[in-house]
Parts: structure tokens; sequence; C-alpha cells
């Protein structure tokens, strides 16, 4: 692939990015450091912390803490200790309480058997573990709404906060379990016991303002695109869009905003990008679709969605005939060497994620005005994967 004229590094605008540096976040991660620091100083009088993260989408709470981990694995090191971290998107990885113990026993223990054992014995499995090889673990549990949503079994927050009850013969090496979630509409989904255990009182994380916005973007920029590809007046408008009420502060959706305009000015054959580019991509994204679905889908959706926009492109119709984007697809699959190739089945998710929309049993189109001029990103998509 020949080098991009815009482009320095794209995964720096990707939500899995985590920079060396989290801007504006300092007052959270000092308090962080506070409550864990005896955690590596004295590992065997430090109790289970149990904090609560809390703040809308996109302000900068999961980057924070796994820097945040990062920086206290570093701490246990220097301290001649080893603490494993073990970080779990409940929205991706959830579903119930076995499948989240199992993921947590593979992610720390992958030696360790999981077959035919029920949760709680593998959650036991794993605090014997950690004892008996004098090791450290800390727990992050991301989108833990969206597991009590999904699952009546809500008993999970009871389970990770009592930890260090487990067995009061021995110490309990998990220092903490940090759950993240959007806000605390959750309290009210859970009994009053669990509450208890977890603490009404989060650590809140208030949206950016404008200017931490704008200092974020001007360095995310300098490390993602070629010099005076993004321009100061590119970094107020974008900044202007995120704080607006119809965003509400999402830096995710200002990342995506550069990097489909990236995009956008790379398939132009623009040295730049410009804020008409910026104002289109964002009149039609409207934050329906960003980078994090798109990396978050299989190769064989990412392909559905290439012919959906190839149709697209050549009906010139926002609606098109699904045995088209069929014909299209299969096309593809057979061209990327895919043998199994469950069209139906790639269509039905792309409906149930609200991606595309059907208007008629034979009709199928995108929720956005079009993705026609974003081809390149989901190319790139498509490469990667």
């Amino acid at each position: 692939m020949p080098e991009s004229k815009l482009f320095l590094d794209r995964s720096k605008l990707s939500p899995r990015y985590i920079p060396d540096e989290i801007h504006h976040r300092e007052k959270e991660i000092s308090l962080l450091q506070t409550m864990f620091k005896d955690s590596y100083k004295k590992p065997d009088e430090f109790l289970l912390s149990t904090p609560h993260i809390v703040g809308r989408s996109g302000i900068g709470k999961t980057s924070t803490i796994l820097k945040f981990s990062n920086t206290l694995e570093r701490d246990f090191k220097e301290s001649g200790l080893t603490l494993k971290v073990a970080y779990i998107n409940l929205k991706l990885q959830g579903g119930n309480k076995y499948a989240i113990y199992r993921f947590l026993l593979e992610k720390i223990a992958p030696e360790l058997p999981s077959q035919g054992l029920s949760a709680e014995e593998m959650l036991r499995y794993l605090l014997s573990y950690l004892h008996e090889n004098k090791l450290y673990t800390l727990i992050i549990l991301d989108e833990i709404e969206f597991l009590i949503r999904s699952n009546k079994d809500s008993g999970i927050i009871y389970d990770f906060t009592r930890l260090n009850e487990f067995d009061l013969s021995r110490h309990c090496n998990v220092v903490g379990v940090i759950f993240i979630a959007r806000s605390t509409d959750f309290h009210d989904k859970i009994d009053s016991t669990e509450l208890s255990t977890l603490g009404r009182l989060p650590i809140e994380f208030l949206p950016y303002s404008i200017d931490q916005i704008s200092d974020i973007l001007v360095t995310r920029s300098s490390e993602s695109f070629n010099p005076n590809v993004v321009g100061a007046d590119i970094i107020d408008e974008v900044s202007l869009i995120t704080t607006s009420s119809q965003v509400g502060g999402d830096v995710r959706y200002a990342l995506d905003l550069l990097l489909y305009a990236g995009n956008l000015a790379e398939a132009n054959g623009s040295d730049r990008i410009t804020l008409d580019q910026i104002r289109k991509v964002h009149g039609y994204n409207k934050a329906s679709i960003t980078i994090e679905d798109l990396e978050e889908l299989p190769k064989s959706h990412i392909l559905t969605l290439m012919a959906i926009v190839k149709v697209q492109n050549k009906r010139k119709r926002q609606y098109i005939e699904l045995k088209e984007i069929r014909m299209y697809a299969l096309e593809l699959a057979d061209e990327h060497k895919i043998k199994k190739f469950e069209f139906e089945d790639y269509m039905n998710d792309l409906l149930e994620r609200k991606i595309i929309e059907m208007k008629s049993l034979k009709e199928i189109g995108m929720n956005i005005t079009s993705l026609a001029e974003l081809e390149p990103l989901l190319e790139h998509q498509i490469n990667k994967k």
C-alpha cells in the first residue's frame, strides 16, 4: 500500500489507542493512585478496593483507567511484585456470570482448566492460584450497566465486591475491582445489599470543556496526520461540533470526524482536510455508525457493508435491492477467500445493530444518508482484519 500523503498513523485515532499522556484527567488519576498506593507498599495488609467510575460516553473513562492500571503495574514491578490486569468490556465479552468468570480465568491464569467448572468454582480456582503463586490482580469491568440490563443476575456485583470474603483464612490477592458505567442509573436496578457493597459515591468524570477538547485534538492530530493536514480552523470546528448538544462532548466522535474527513480528503486527492469536508462528514454521519462500531464488526460484516456501499454507488439510491447486495457480497467473499459466508445472518445482525435498515422485504439502506465516499474507510478495515 503506497504511503499516505495525509496520514502519519491512522491507528492513533482509534478508540483502542491509549496515549502516552492522558490530558485533563490528572485529578482522577491522582485520586486512584492515592486509593491504591498501599496495594504495592503493604500488599498483605491492603483491603480490596472497589471504586466505580461514572461519566457519559467518550470522555476518557476507559483510557484513564487503563493508563492508571499500566502505572500501577509498574509500581508493583518496582516493589518486586507482579500485578496482572484483567480488563473486561461487558458489552463485548459479558452475557452472564459463567462467561465473565471463564474469560477472567483465561486472562489471568490461562494454564488453569475451566471446562466443567461452575462460575463460583472458577472464581475460587482463580483466588487460590493468585495466592499460591504470590500474584496480584486488578480487575476492570467496563459497561457494567449493559450486563445488568441484559442479565437478571446482577449478583456479579456482590461477588466482585466481596472477593475478600470467599476464603477468610487467607489474604485476597485481588487488590481491586474497578466498575465503569455511563451513569448511576444502574443503581436502581440492583438490590440494596449490592449497592451497599459497591458504595453510593462514584468517581465522576465530568465532560471536557471546549478548550480541553481542542487541546486533546491538537495532540491526537499531530500523532495521526502529517504536518499542515489539520489546521487550527479544523480543530476549532470539530471542537465546536463535539461540545454541541447533539454530540454531548464525545471525543470519540471528534476523532471519528477527523478520520472520516481524512479518508474523504485522501479519496479526493486533497493534501489537507477542509471545513467543507468536516461539515459534510458530520452532516451525514450523525454518530449513527462510528469507527468503534466498525472495528467491533467481523470481516464478514464489513464485506457485507461494502457490498451495500458499492450498490449504492452504482444505483445512486439510498435504498437498494437485497438480491443485488447478496450478489456483490458473495463476490467479495469469494475474492477474500471466505468459504462459508452466511449472508442472511450478517444482514440480520447489521439490522439488529441498527447499522442498516429495511424499507421493505426487498429493499435495504443505510441509517445515514450515504457512506459512498467513505468506501476507503471500509477498505482500510477489510485490510486490517
